[in-house]
């Protein structure tokens, strides 16, 4: 048998490296069970074959942020063959992602030492992988929240005041929410919301009724609805709706007891007060419910009942309480909203 013999050469080199290898594995050795010392990676080129030794320690997952999470997550699973961009201490070193291997494994693979005052955010936004490590953080994510809907009060003047109906159920959505995350020495300072969008979610609509069937005491139109058949709406600045059947054009007067003989007894046997109206009941019924204004709208009436006679044709003579009052108002055109009765 012939024996074969490596060159002198080779045979050198292979146990200059040998040796090499086992002096610094012992010095790692040493460096790593020293009480105030730590290695981070070591790397030897032993016959092509890269060998890594590193001291690096597992991070525990409450010290891995996740960029746009919307709570507390633990360590993720990252994606088989991602470059991997690692910050630490204004240094960059890259890898490449291995399949089913965790942040905190990748980090113990490259020799990467997290201080136990840092934290290491993980950005998965886009087509590569970034790690950043610091003890210091302010950034920005945006998360998806649920957004429950809003009920959105209508005012309808066709319904009776205190009565509802829901024209459209609400449905609950989600809204996109941007929040400020400042970390300081490794600890959360802050989490507050800096901008909201708009949510997807669908308000509930419900009709509020404001028909009354008697105004408030000095309230006055706001607005006329008038249909096509002359009934209507008038809707008041107080909030209210009074539903008229008709209108009727008119010559306004104005007449007070004491004065001319008047005495404080209506045709129809009521006492007189503000609100008792004079009418021609061959034109507008005794018992008539009205709401009576000046054609110009300047003044306001209001609230009136046909309760008294005395005046012919399309007139309504309005009591008063002093003839000073009467004086004041004189002789004036109207305009009287018949009511429903």
């Amino acid at each position: 048998m012939i024996e074969q013999h490596q060159p002198k050469t080779r045979r050198w080199v292979r146990r200059w490296w040998q040796a090499a290898f086992a002096l610094l594995l012992t010095a790692t050795v040493v460096i790593s069970a020293a009480p105030e010392a730590s290695a981070n990676a070591l790397y030897l080129l032993t016959d092509g074959i890269t060998m890594v030794v590193t001291g690096a320690e597992r991070v525990d997952d409450s010290r891995i942020l996740l960029a746009g999470a919307a709570g507390a997550e633990t360590d993720v699973v990252l994606e088989s063959g991602k470059k991997v961009t690692i910050r630490h201490d204004e240094i960059e070193q890259y890898a490449t992602s291995r399949s089913g291997e965790r942040v905190s494994a990748l980090l113990q693979r490259e020799g990467v030492s997290v201080g136990p005052l840092e934290m290491v955010r993980v950005d998965l936004s886009g087509d590569d992988i970034t790690l950043e490590i610091a003890a210091d953080f302010t950034y920005y994510e945006t998360v998806s929240e649920e957004a429950a809907y809003q009920t959105v009060q209508k005012a309808d003047y066709t319904l009776a005041k205190g009565e509802t109906r829901v024209e459209r159920a609400g449905a609950n959505g989600h809204q996109d929410v941007t929040y400020e995350v400042v970390y300081a020495d490794g600890m959360l300072v802050s989490r507050q919301a800096v901008s909201v969008a708009a949510s997807n979610a669908v308000d509930e609509i419900v009709r509020v009724g404001t028909l009354v069937k008697e105004a408030r005491e000095g309230d006055t139109i706001d607005s006329v609805i008038t249909n096509d058949d002359g009934s209507g709406y008038l809707l008041l600045a107080s909030g209210d709706a009074l539903h008229f059947t008709g209108t009727m054009e008119v010559r306004c007067t104005a007449y007070t007891a004491g004065v001319a003989g008047v005495g404080t007894r209506t045709y129809t046997g009521t006492e007189v007060h503000v609100g008792v109206v004079a009418v021609d009941k061959s034109v507008i019924p005794l018992g008539t419910t009205m709401f009576i204004t000046s054609s110009d709208g300047r003044y306001t009436y209001g609230m009136a009942h046909a309760e008294d006679t005395g005046v012919r044709g399309k007139s309504v003579d309005l009591y008063m309480n002093s003839r000073a009052e009467c004086k004041q108002f004189g002789l004036r055109s109207g305009i009287v909203y018949f009511l429903d009765q």
